[in-house]
């Protein structure tokens, strides 16, 4: 038998980019493996080829996804003249968008769908686990460098990734349910708000 030809870069990115839009149309429950393929205008056979079950795409469109977001901020990260500048870009990069500026599903709508799932996959709770320890790690980060210049108090900058990262998962669920107390504005402000307060800083 022959080996199984790899997937092209280009190829992979266009269908973890299908399914996030799938999912943000119909909802991971209601969204089939066909439904991807429509999208994609391919058959369903070329998708389970290559990615054996919609847990298993999930994971990947995750990993995509979180990619994505990051290299969306790094420039930005990387000019900018102080921590709390830094903190206030991620917070702004955190709030949910309809979509990303290009047409492509903001990544958000694929994190409720994959805390749901990953409680019985643990292929997909591994992934999880890496992406948001990952995330916390570098606001740990921007927070270690922000105490060494003297913006911030001396915290436990661990402790605080924990809380600013669940502070900003609550309030974007509250905004993607579009709470009609809770917009993506009112999310920046409680964050940098929180911020403020955490490290004694001005956002």
């Amino acid at each position: 038998m022959s080996p199984r030809p790899s997937l092209t870069e280009t190829r992979r990115t266009e269908i973890l980019a299908a399914t996030s839009a799938t999912i943000a149309d119909r909802g991971l429950c209601e969204t089939r493996i066909a439904d991807i393929a429509d999208h994609l205008g391919a058959s369903p056979a070329l998708i389970l080829y290559y990615f054996p079950s919609k847990a298993a795409l999930l994971t990947e469109a995750l990993i995509y996804q979180d990619q994505v977001f990051h290299d969306a901020v790094k420039g930005e990260l990387d000019s900018a003249g102080s921590a709390t500048a830094k903190l206030a870009i991620l917070i702004e990069a955190s709030c949910p968008k309809p979509t990303r500026g290009n047409g492509e599903p903001d990544g958000w709508v694929l994190w409720p769908a994959a805390w749901e799932m990953s409680r019985h996959d643990p292929t997909l709770a591994a992934a999880r686990a890496r992406l948001d320890e990952s995330w916390r790690n570098q606001i740990s980060a921007i927070v270690d460098e922000g105490i060494a210049a003297g913006e911030f108090d001396d915290i436990d900058s661990a402790d605080f990734a924990i809380q600013l990262a669940a502070l900003l998962d609550g309030l974007a669920i509250e905004v993607m349910l579009r709470d009609p107390t809770v917009d993506a504005a009112r999310m920046r402000t409680l964050a940098n708000g929180f911020v403020e307060m955490a490290l004694n800083t001005h956002v």
